[in-house]
Formats: structure tokens, sequence, C-alpha cells
């Protein structure tokens, strides 16, 4: 019997009992339709989490010290080893520079904000990446004469001015017990993200936030910007044992660095990770249609015993039942999957609108789920289709 005609048949037997039908497909629909979902929101979240963490600049790194390891003042971070790193590697390198960090309060007539303030240099735009809607960015003389100047982002600007073209206005910022008035030379493009991060970041000259947010000149990062074809783990090993050769404790391990891309990594990691857990759990109601797959399979067997006969009476061998049935429990499965993909799918819009994180259904996901509903159909229809095989023709014509 050719495959056309078993399919044929295995529609023929499927459409006569619709409703049956449908709900053996039903664990497979619900099993498949859970696992794209999921893996398209797992997907979509990790792209936009790595897309925001991009965002934040990938060619820089903080060289910093290692967790509980003792200090020593020779061993500290100076200005001259900046200017020794800045040397040696000027050809891989575009800034380094002291790190601060901390947050002020801006006090306006309407109501005080919260802001957080970060050194920057020179390369400042080029390093982050930053959108100017007016103004400029922070110069050379500004960095030399300790100038109080800020950039802000464009969503402060309208708090505190309604519009973005605020260069030139004038703010307070509380740090600790002492206020200070910068000057805002410039308004920058906020990146939309979905990292929770709320607080408005101002960038200030780097010898600026020594005065402001540091005690004595002392920092405990350095700020590094690296040229875009260079690997930043790599290089960051070789700048480690720069400043251990200059401070005579190589191979004490007593410097570390922190960068985004290794961030991005470790998050791809959980992400995937996390993603196939959940799938996983999910899957396990694919297990519960097969079953239901072989229960039905079973009792359609019982159904057309007579059919069998008949089959096997006019000369069909046992492979011919065998893969009549078996085509049948995966055509099943087929159907079911697609009809899961396609719940799936719609699913996939709704959690798109609802978390505001761009999300599709990948070609691997699609592929995974109808070579998995065929699996299934396979595994859970050879039982059946193997007992209609093995009838006896003679017996199963005088079954009522």
């Amino acid at each position: 019997m050719k495959i056309l005609e078993l399919i044929n048949i295995a529609f023929s037997s499927i459409t006569s009992n619709k409703m049956r039908s449908l709900l053996t497909m039903l664990g497979l629909i619900i099993g498949i339709s859970s696992v794209v979902t999921i893996m398209a929101i797992g997907e979509g979240s990790q792209n936009s989490i790595e897309e925001n963490l991009s965002s934040l600049g990938l060619n820089n790194f903080n060289l910093t010290y290692e967790r509980n390891v003792d200090i020593s003042p020779s061993e500290e971070f100076t200005i001259k080893d900046i200017e020794s790193i800045e040397e040696e590697f000027s050809n891989r390198i575009v800034s380094a520079i002291p790190s601060y960090s901390g947050s002020g309060t801006i006090i306006s007539d309407i109501e005080e904000t919260s802001i957080s303030l970060s050194s920057a240099d020179e390369y400042l735009k080029e390093i982050e990446d930053l959108t100017l809607l007016s103004g400029r960015s922070i110069m050379t003389s500004d960095l030399v004469d300790r100038r109080n100047v800020i950039l802000i982002d464009n969503e402060l600007s309208l708090e505190l001015f309604a519009t973005t073209q605020s260069a030139g206005e004038k703010i307070l910022v509380k740090v600790g017990q002492n206020t200070n008035q910068f000057v805002i030379i410039g308004v920058y493009e906020k990146e939309e993200n979905s990292m929770g991060f709320t607080t408005s970041t101002g960038h200030i000259p780097y010898t600026t936030a020594e005065k402001l947010l540091s005690t004595k000149g002392e920092f405990s990062n350095i700020s590094i910007a690296i040229n875009e074809n260079e690997n930043v783990d790599s290089l960051a090993e070789e700048i480690i044992n720069y400043v251990e050769k200059l401070n005579h404790n190589i191979g004490e391990d007593k410097y570390t660095f922190f960068s985004l891309s290794s961030q991005i990594d470790m998050v791809s990691d959980v992400m995937g990770q996390i993603t196939i857990l959940i799938s996983a759990i999910a899957g396990i109601s694919l297990v519960v249609g097969g079953i239901g797959v072989m229960n039905i399979m079973l009792v359609s067997v019982t159904e057309r015993t007579r059919e069998i006969g008949i089959r096997k009476a006019l000369g069909a061998k046992r492979a011919d039942i065998l893969i009549q049935f078996l085509i049948e429990a995966v055509t099943i499965c087929i159907i079911g999957g697609l009809i899961g993909v396609g719940v799936g799918a719609f699913l996939t819009r709704i959690a798109e609108n609802i978390m505001g994180t761009p999300m599709s259904i990948s070609l691997s996901a699609i592929l995974l789920a109808t070579t998995f509903s065929s699996l299934i159909g396979i595994l859970f229809g050879v039982y059946p289709a193997n007992k209609a095989s093995k009838l006896d023709p003679i017996e199963a014509l005088r079954y009522e």
C-alpha cells in the first residue's frame, strides 16, 4: 500500500472523529505552545538584556582590587599608574581615568531629584556612544580647570526645565553635606532599557569628581576604554600584569577587572539555562499528550479490528498494517504540533505586548516542536500499531 494512500486513510480516520482527535491533540498543543512561548520569551529577554548592557559600553572595563586581599600603600592605584598605562598601551586604549561614582541630590524649586554622578574625560561621547541633543561634551580644559560642569539626560532636562535645550542652565547638586553649583554643558538622549535603571546619570569631569567624591585623591578603580578591535579580556590581563610589574607584586593576584562583556556572557548562560529548565518542565505535558495518543490509538485498533481482519484477508501484510497505524499516530502528533506552534505564536505576541520586549519564534523552535511531535507519534504509536499488525485475520473477522 502506497504511503500517500496510507496518509489519506489516516486523515479520514482523524476527520471522522473530530472531537476525539482534537482532545487527543490537546496535550500536545498545550505542551508545544508552552515550549515555543517559553523559548521565545527567554530568547527575547536575553537579547534585550544583552542589548541594554551593550549600550552601556562593551569596549571598556574597570581595573580594581581583588576582594579580601590586603593592599599596602605602595600597591594602591595612583595617577602615575594611569599615566604609565596610557603610555605603554597608547596604541591599544582610548583613555584611562580614575573611576569615581557617587550620588547626589538636585535641589530645585519643584522638588529634590536624585542623580548618579559618574566621572568622565574628553572621550565620554565616543566611549558611551552618547547622542547629544544640545550643548557639548566634556573638554580637556574642563579637566584641567576642574570645572563644575555636567551632562544630563533629556528626561531630567525635561523634568527640571521643560525642555531638552537646557545647555547653559545652572543646577545645585548636594553631595553629602556640601552643595555645589553646576553648569549644564550638554543634554544627551537617555537610552530606553528594561534593566530597571530609573535614576538619571550626570557625567562630570573626573578631576571634578575627585574633588567632590573622593578623599585626598584616592581611588580604587581605573576606568579603561580600549580600541574596538581589541579583546577586552586579553588586554585587561595584559594591563593587570603590567600594573603588577609597576607595583612589584607580580603573581600575587591583587588586581582584577570588571567588564560588561563578561557580564553579558554570564547573563546569556544563566538565561539559557533557565529557559531550558522551564522548557523541560513544560515538556512534561508532551509526555502526557503522547500517552493520550497511545491510548486513543489502542481504542482505534479495538474499534477497527474487523477492518484489520478484512485488510489482512485481502492480502495486506503485517508491515502494511503497522505502517498504517504508525502514520496515523504521527499525523495526529504533527497536526497537534503545528496547531501548538500557532498557539505559541499567538501567546508570544501577547507576552511581547505585556512585557514591551521584542520577541520572535525562531526557526529552531519550530523545527524542534515538529520533530518532537513526530518522535512522540512514533514512540507512542509503535505499541498500538504493533498490536494491530499482530492480529490474526480469522480472529479479527470474528470480532464483534
